[in-house]
């Protein structure tokens, strides 16, 4: 019997440290597995539509082909058309900022309030001069973190420039890739593992795929309202918007709040502001009771409390992939605990 439990002992820690062992090789080699991490998860985005071209009596390579090309087009069109308009109007909000001021400062001088709030104001501009450079490159650095973690450009072209020769691969097979993991893990024991997949694998779905086209679609809603609103910078203010969506609640204030700060300092009136709190009142019903029931369908059945605990838990941790990642992460667990709670 002691033999028994020392037996049992030493495979757990044999476990444990090889659980250890792997994450410490993963976290060196992060930077060479990003790629394939990036790939794959475009891949596993993808492969739903793969499927549906083969039920159209499509073969697999020809509807990966399809997709593929349709792909590549959407990014090379947002690259080519919609970022330069991002970049553009950063440019021109960044150089307007000191006008900003001043048209608010002559407006706050026709009310007879100036006395009252000027030393609030001199304190705005002379925190905005001062930091109008780290400004600058928080709003720019949100583009180089989408390029890519790599400082230096040569290599950051080479490794990631097999991203789309990975995303082709991992398409042509992987209905192969999941049987076989599947098959692995059954023969290694896992079996609750893969009674659990089918669960998981909806409840990614349902959050990725359906989040990333909400996120598409209300980046389009919101840079709509604001450009015929009028406020300069509506594309790139609803496009970060849109893409901030993908973490609850975020997308939403943070394009409300700058929405209504530019609407107020560009026009110094009430009713600019007025529109911009109409219109995403408007965008936000149609996103709550159309959008996200209609593609994302029932949500991932988390507690408001647990939402934003594991938001603020991934967001320490990981940064803004952490937030995005972390509700689906959650869900997994709740249906793993739950699952072993019933059992037991």
């Amino acid at each position: 019997m002691d033999f028994l439990k020392i037996e049992i002992n030493f495979k757990n820690f044999l476990i444990i440290l090889s659980t250890i062992l792997i994450l410490f090789l993963i976290f060196k080699i992060k930077n060479i597995l990003t790629p394939f991490a990036i790939a794959f998860f475009i891949s596993y985005l993808l492969d739903p539509v793969v499927d549906r071209l083969e039920n159209l009596k499509f073969n697999r390579t020809l509807s990966v082909l399809i997709v593929f090309v349709l792909f590549s087009l959407i990014v090379i069109a947002i690259i080519l058309f919609i970022f330069p308009v991002m970049i553009n109007e950063i440019n021109i909000l960044l150089k307007k900022i000191p006008v900003y001021l001043q048209m608010l400062d002559n407006k706050i001088k026709e009310y007879n309030y100036y006395a009252i709030i000027q030393p609030y104001i001199n304190e705005i501009k002379s925190f905005v001069v001062k930091n109008l450079g780290k400004i600058s490159n928080i709003l720019l650095d949100i583009f180089n973190v989408l390029s890519g973690y790599l400082g230096n450009f040569l290599n950051f072209v080479l490794l990631y420039s097999i991203v789309p020769i990975l995303i082709f691969y991992f398409l042509k097979d992987f209905d192969s890739i999941v049987a076989k993991t599947k098959t692995m893990l059954e023969k290694k024991g896992f079996l609750n593992v893969v009674d659990k997949s089918e669960e998981f694998n909806s409840i990614l779905k349902s959050y990725f795929r359906g989040q990333f086209i909400v996120s598409v679609l209300l980046g389009i809603l919101y840079s709509v309202t604001l450009l015929i609103v009028g406020i300069e910078g509506a594309v790139f203010v609803g496009v970060l918007s849109g893409i901030l969506s993908m973490v609850p609640y975020l997308g939403f204030i943070v394009g409300f709040v700058t929405s209504l700060l530019l609407a107020f300092i560009q026009f110094q009136d009430l009713f600019h502001p007025l529109f911009v709190v109409l219109g995403f009142t408007i965008v936000q019903v149609i996103e709550s009771n159309l959008i996200t029931p209609k593609i994302v369908g029932e949500s991932l059945g988390l507690h408001p409390v647990a939402v934003i605990f594991a938001i603020m838990v991934g967001g320490s941790l990981f940064g803004i992939a952490g937030m995005i990642f972390s509700l689906p992460i959650a869900a997994l667990i709740k249906v793993s605990f739950m699952d072993n709670l019933l059992t037991d």
